[in-house]
């Protein structure tokens, strides 16, 4: 092997020079220059120059050496401060030997290629994986900050829509315009705005202009009464026990005016649910043939614990047929829509059968200047023969398109020789399903003939194929046929088979859950990319049986919120709703996923709902309140659940709105009886009687009323569900906290003795009349007086306890008002001080009874005791302090005087005795006047 540049093979070519040479050549290069003076001389052996190196090598290491080690020193310093070992880590750095780290762990050879490509390939493949792991962690941490982000932004809403603090809004739509895309609903059109329950003249704010709109809003508001109004005949009907057409009803409740083109596609959206339902022949709400009861699904929907039962099989099986025959009706109103806007093109004749609208239609569509546009298509008889079969079909004439397959059938023959015996045997069985031998001579020939055919072949013909034999089912789409949302759709919905006991092969199973999930998968963005039409996914997820989710997305765009919670009563009137228990019930979230079932917090829909006018309108939120008990029959522990929520739900408006009368009713003074709108409705709550009512509504809502310490409430409450003896405790308390209270009376004979009868004179009064006053002595003497006419039970002790505190309440407003001896007087009645007027001889066992019976007193009296006796202190050092600054000194002065100091005395005694339940300040206090006195 030869590096030499040269070319040359010479001998004296590739001999090295000499050193003399090179020290020869080395010189002649000085004498080259001008001055060589100024470059010295090299005269140093080899030796010599290594030595000369290591001595200017050191040297430079000591003029590096202050500086550096000062620096290194306070390096050092600062590290060991903050508890860092400097020579420590020095040393580990140190020790690490990097020259190996690329290396392979076994040496290979010069000549090992293999070895060294191997390790090259090591090397690379360790460098992707640690590469992708840092691509990884990196699109990891960036996905969990943006979908946090998302995740806040979704509770905040949900926090404030729980908080109260959401208002709906409404989001206008422009018009839609036609498209043949497979992302749009070229039939649709739809528009939004916003609405206000409680103002229709003031539209809630909105972004854009149409929600702005306050005709828009108003529109909208009125659709909510029109619904309103449903809902309250629908529970005149339950009431009676009637069925009740409540999806029709709905529907005509979403009429708009002329032009409004959102409530258009809402009704359209009713009527697809009327499909789904079977609802048919309704009047009125009423039926007019076959009726549907409520709860009509849910045996098959909500309580069969598989679904491969034959019922849920069946209701699947429904929905699906009711899903085809609604895609099949909306199909042919758009074949009308367009040979009507096209007359001339479709030429369709003086015989307007449905063969001739499919004839005029296919002109349309594909005829253009004298022939027929789309070339892939198969003409027979001058007829696009498998596209005028697969329209017939489409549009719901399955009768119709068999006679024209049988009428065409030498031509079709020609093309297909056994098409029409396949399609009439598909047509005319049961399910739409070929014998097994049929279907394998089907399937044979389809993948002989038809499987494979390129793409000039005709689609239409293909797509009969795939419906006829449910063939190839990963592949279940048909370019040029199912163009359009609905046309797929309706594709997929006449693959699906649900079948009981018929064991279909793995790669047939195609049924109503499939789809489903499917269309779940695919999520809005696939069926409305720009996110501004949310009707159209929702009647996607309607068409495939996902009503939970469909009405938790619906519900999701607040524009459409009012929509969504009476799709979900419909829904949940028929039973076609799965309601969460409690254990798996989100704080937040209506919707929940468990076991990949989707459940509907029905519940907390209508409450949310309601929150928005139960101030402005109570018994319409009671109406809808009232819907939360259709979920009631449901088995433990959901039913009863409900029905508990829909209880306390109702509890809680009757607290906020606070209209006792009006949604309890009242009791007069002659103990008539005056029913509120709750006790009318007891059959809709679900509750089997007037004492289940006063238990599990009034009652309840009493307790709550008395904890939260609205007085006047827990009166009315606790009365109304003939809890009278609580209504004395509850006057007793708050007779108590009065005590040391002034009078809100402008004078004190009436607060203490009202005139005969109270605010139940002549009969006409109630106890919520009485309980709505201010005065509390006035409300319990009143009160008192009604409870002794009607003879209501109660306990005595309760009874004398609110006896006690009304005299020593007249004692108190008699000592603001200065009347002190009258007020010592009902002091000294009420007989709970020993107050004893003879100085010589004092009754000390009177005195220890006394404060044994105190023991016995009520706590809103034992509570206000020190009130009460520095309030009687007071009130004999004043009269003491009067006689004796008198100028006149009768006998009966000085003995009034003498007894004054003898009630002050026993006074004293008594609170002694009763010193560990005074406070230190009451007892002062006592000592002091004592002292004046004395």
């Amino acid at each position: 092997m030869s590096f030499g540049f040269g070319t040359g093979t010479g001998a004296g070519a590739g001999a090295a020079p000499s050193l003399a040479a090179l020290l020869e050549q080395s010189q002649r290069l000085n004498s080259s220059l001008v001055q060589p003076n100024d470059l010295p001389n090299i005269a140093l052996g080899l030796d010599q120059i290594e030595h000369q190196s290591r001595r200017i090598a050191q040297r430079s290491q000591r003029d590096a050496g202050p500086s550096s080690t000062s620096a290194s020193g306070s390096a050092y310093y600062l590290l060991a401060s903050a508890g860092v070992n400097a020579d420590r880590l020095q040393s580990t750095i140190d020790n690490v030997n990097l020259q190996g780290t690329f290396e392979p762990l076994l040496p290979l050879s010069e000549t090992d290629v293999d070895g060294y490509l191997r390790h090259t390939h090591e090397q690379t493949i360790i460098s992707s994986i640690e590469e992708g792991r840092r691509q990884t962690t990196s699109d990891f941490y960036r996905s969990l900050d943006n979908q946090m982000r998302k995740d806040w932004e979704k509770q905040k809403d949900r926090l404030f829509e729980e908080l109260g603090r959401h208002q709906a809004i409404g989001a206008g739509f422009g018009p839609a315009g036609p498209s043949s895309s497979t992302d749009a609903t070229p039939r649709r059109k739809g528009t939004g705005g916003g609405f206000d329950r409680g103002s229709p003249k003031t539209p809630a704010p909105s972004s854009t202009n149409s929600a702005a709109n306050p005709q828009s809003a108003l529109q909208l508001h009125s659709r909510m009464m029109r619904y309103d109004r449903v809902v309250r005949k629908l529970n005149d009907y339950r009431k009676q026990g009637h069925a009740f057409g409540l999806v029709s009803q709905f529907g005509e409740a979403s009429v708009g005016a002329a032009g409004d083109s959102k409530s258009a596609q809402t009704t359209e959206t009713w009527r697809l649910l009327s499909h789904l339902v079977k609802e048919r022949d309704v009047l009125n709400g009423e039926f007019q043939r076959k009726s549907l009861v409520q709860g009509q699904y849910s045996a098959a929907y909500r309580l069969q614990q598989s679904s491969d039962s034959a019922d849920a099989v069946q209701l699947r099986k429904s929905i699906a047929e009711g899903a085809r025959d609604h895609l099949e009706e909306q199909f042919m109103a758009y074949i009308e829509r367009t040979l009507a806007s096209r007359p001339a093109e479709a030429n369709l004749g003086g015989v307007p059968s449905i063969q001739n609208k499919i004839r005029a239609f296919l002109t349309v569509k594909y005829y253009k200047q004298g022939a027929w546009s789309n070339s892939s298509l198969e003409i027979a008889n001058s007829v696009p023969i498998w596209a005028r079969i697969y329209y017939l079909l489409r549009s719901g004439h399955a009768k119709e398109a068999l006679e024209f397959a049988v009428e065409n059938e030498g031509h079709i023959q020609r093309l297909e020789k056994n098409f029409v015996g396949y399609f009439r045997d598909w047509l005319t069985s049961e399910d739409r399903r070929l014998t097994k031998i049929r279907r394998d001579a089907f399937v044979a020939e389809y993948n002989q003939r038809i499987r494979y055919q390129s793409e000039t072949s005709d689609p239409y013909k293909h797509a009969l194929y795939k419906l006829i034999g449910r063939v190839d089912l990963t592949r279940r789409n048909v370019p040029g046929v199912t163009g359009t949302t609905e046309d797929w759709l309706w594709f997929q919905l006449s693959l699906v088979r649900e079948t009981v006991g018929v064991a279909d092969a793995p790669q047939d199973k195609y049924g109503l859950n499939d789809l489903g999930a499917l269309l779940v998968k695919f999520g809005e963005g696939h069926f409305d990319p720009k996110g501004n039409r949310p009707l159209l996914y929702f009647q996607v997820l309607l068409l495939s049986g996902q009503f939970e989710r469909a009405v938790a997305f619906l519900h999701q765009h607040s524009h459409f919120q009012a929509d969504a919670v009476h799709f979900a009563i419909a829904l949940a009137y028929y039973g076609l709703l799965r309601i969460p228990s409690k254990a798996i019930t989100s704080d937040v979230d209506l919707l929940v996923i468990s076991h990949d079932v989707a459940y509907l917090n029905f519940a907390r829909l209508l409450q949310r709902y309601t929150r928005a006018f139960i101030q402005s309108d109570a018994q319409e939120a009671l109406q809808y309140l009232y819907l939360i008990c259709l979920n009631g029959d449901l088995p433990k522990p959901t039913g009863p659940e409900q029905v508990n929520l829909c209880h306390e739900y109702v509890r809680e408006l009757v607290m906020e709105t606070r209209k006792y009368a009006e949604l309890l009713g009242d009791v007069r003074s002659d103990g008539t009886k005056i029913p509120g709108m709750l006790e009318r409705d007891l059959k809709l709550m679900m509750l089997d009687g007037e004492q289940s009512y006063l238990l599990g509504i009034v009652k309840a809502a009493a307790q709550r009323a008395d904890q939260e310490k609205r007085f006047s409430e827990a009166i009315l409450l606790y009365n109304l569900a003939e809890e009278y003896d609580s209504v004395i405790s509850v006057l007793n308390v708050e007779l108590g906290n009065s005590l040391s209270l002034p009078s809100t009376s402008a004078s004190g004979g009436a607060a203490a003795a009202p005139s005969a009868g109270g605010y139940f004179k002549n009969g006409t009064g109630s106890v919520s009349l009485a309980a709505g006053q201010e005065d509390v002595a006035k409300i319990a003497r009143s009160i008192l007086e009604h409870y002794g006419r009607s003879g209501n039970k109660m306990t005595k002790r309760n009874w004398q306890t609110c006896e006690v505190l009304l005299r020593l309440k007249e004692a108190m407003v008699l000592y603001e008002q200065g009347n002190l001896e009258l007020s010592l007087a009902t002091i000294e009645a009420v007989n709970i001080i020993p107050l004893q007027s003879n100085p010589e001889q004092v009754n000390l066992v009177n005195i220890i009874r006394s404060a044994e019976e105190f023991k016995e007193l009520d706590e809103s009296i034992v509570r206000n005791f020190d009130v009460i006796l520095l309030t009687t202190m007071n009130i004999i050092y004043k009269l003491y302090g009067a006689l004796k600054e008198s100028p006149f000194g009768d006998v009966s002065r000085q003995q009034r005087m003498m007894d004054l100091r003898a009630k002050a005395r026993s006074l004293m005694m008594f609170a002694g005795m009763l010193r560990y339940r005074l406070t230190s300040d009451t007892y002062a206090a006592l000592t002091r006047l004592d002292v004046y006195i004395a």
